[in-house]
């Protein structure tokens, strides 16, 4: 099976979506002879060995196992643990789990996994479908892939002290690991760190991952839920307010840095007609066959722009704050200013916000959103509150007039809010997060 760029976006867009962050990760693929398996880094630059793709990559599920796998030690946050070779086993036992359990489709059980390593001893860990009932390890594998017990949990850490202990050092065999172990840069001091990926890119694979991952209800009762529950708990320490719905609602009107990524259209010339331009048919309906047909294609491109969240920092909502501004701490580069709002709004930096100084005089109506949208001309908003306001009759029509469209978020206990019902979603906190 070929690897380039546009086989390793169109699985990624296939899976888990065409806007997905993951899709637009992937910059650049190229085959490296002396990079063992694969690697992805920071930069999003996928290096791939040509011989090893070759015999072992043969498939859409096997490629989903390769590039996902990468992903994955990040999110996971395996660069903290020694480069060992009991430590990179764990690690990748973790992962290959993972993937064949609760990505099962996508992965097709983990098919590249059960072809690149053997069924028994300590390969036989990094696989689904081994045969371990004779083995030292039959009972870490049986807590990954067998176990029935839900609540029954093992961490990364644990699952290479548990390697420690079952595998002497005499015995211990040199495997070949899928993936980029030991890549490392150095500071001034000459001690090395391994690279991992930013935060923003983290909370954004993150997201994608948990709207793919799935429970593995069609297996027996227990069968991978304590594993599921394990990973969701993982990337929520990445994530804050879900980027994807927070999309929607970015808005010319207001200048941010609130970047998303959009398939941009483009014109390129080929001698084959793949998606011909309207110039190109009319030619052709004139019997004129063209010497270049111009195809349209597209490409992904980020795109700038704002967001008008107004956030509630009425007196009743006060304990609630720094739960919110921690949720708010991820769009910290992409927002510039917030607009805080009791009985009027104040336009905040970010900075000043994230700091703790918070404007307010306590009481709290909505007249003041309204009043101030429609000032701006903004044409959407992101409302935080507890929803313990009203609005003015006069105020909503006009917003109405307006095609005003909101995403109001409740946090304190209540679950509706009639004053914005009419203008878009109303959400609790807990459902835009993870």
């Amino acid at each position: 099976m070929e690897i380039n760029l546009q086989a390793a976006r169109e699985l990624l867009r296939s899976t888990f979506g065409r806007d997905s962050f993951v899709a637009s990760f992937i910059a650049k693929v190229e085959a490296e002879e002396h990079c063992p398996t694969a690697c992805i880094d920071a930069h999003g630059v996928m290096r791939y060995n040509p011989s090893f793709v070759h015999q072992y990559v043969t498939s859409q599920e096997d490629l989903f196992c390769l590039v996902t796998h990468e992903l994955m030690h990040p999110m996971f946050g395996h660069f903290v643990y020694e480069g060992g070779q009991l430590e990179n086993i764990g690690a990748d036992m973790v992962i290959n789990a993972t993937l064949s359990l609760l990505f099962n489709r996508y992965s097709g059980n983990g098919s590249l996994f059960r072809r690149f390593y053997k069924p028994t001893g300590l390969e036989g860990l990094l696989r689904p479908g081994s045969h371990m009932h004779q083995s030292r390890y039959v009972r870490l594998y049986h807590d990954f892939y067998e176990s029935h017990s839900v609540g029954q949990r093992l961490s990364t850490g644990e699952v290479i002290q548990t390697l420690k202990v079952l595998t002497p050092a005499v015995e211990t065999p040199t495997i070949v690991l899928l993936g980029g172990h030991g890549t490392a840069v150095h500071d001034a001091k000459g001690r090395g760190k391994a690279q991992t990926f930013g935060s923003e890119a983290l909370a954004r694979i993150a997201e994608d991952l948990m709207r793919v991952a799935q429970r593995p209800n069609g297996l027996a009762a227990g069968y991978g839920e304590a594993l599921f529950d394990f990973f969701l708990e993982i990337l929520k320490t990445h994530m804050g307010l879900k980027r994807s719905l927070l999309d929607r609602f970015t808005t010319r009107q207001k200048v941010d840095k609130f970047r998303r990524m959009i398939d941009a259209p483009r014109i390129g010339v080929s001698p084959i007609p793949i998606q011909p331009s309207k110039r190109d048919f009319v030619l052709l309906a004139a019997g004129i066959p063209p010497f270049h047909y111009h195809n349209l294609a597209y490409r992904q491109a980020a795109q700038e722009r704002g967001l008008a969240i107004y956030l509630d920092v009425s007196g009743s909502v006060n304990r609630h704050l720094p739960e919110i501004i921690g949720l708010l701490r991820s769009l910290k580069r992409d927002l510039k200013t917030i607009f805080l709002f009791s009985n009027t709004v104040v336009e905040a930096s970010f900075r000043t916000i994230l700091a703790g100084q918070v404007q307010t005089t306590y009481g709290t109506d909505f007249d003041c959103i309204a009043e101030h949208a429609l000032a701006n001309r903004f044409d959407k908003a992101v409302i935080l509150t507890d929803g313990y306001a009203s609005m003015k009759n006069i105020n909503q029509e006009q917003l109405k007039a307006r095609a005003f469209n909101t995403l109001t978020v409740l946090f304190g206990g209540r679950t509706d809010s009639p004053e914005f019902k009419a203008f878009g979603d109303v959400v609790q906190l807990e459902d835009i997060t993870v």
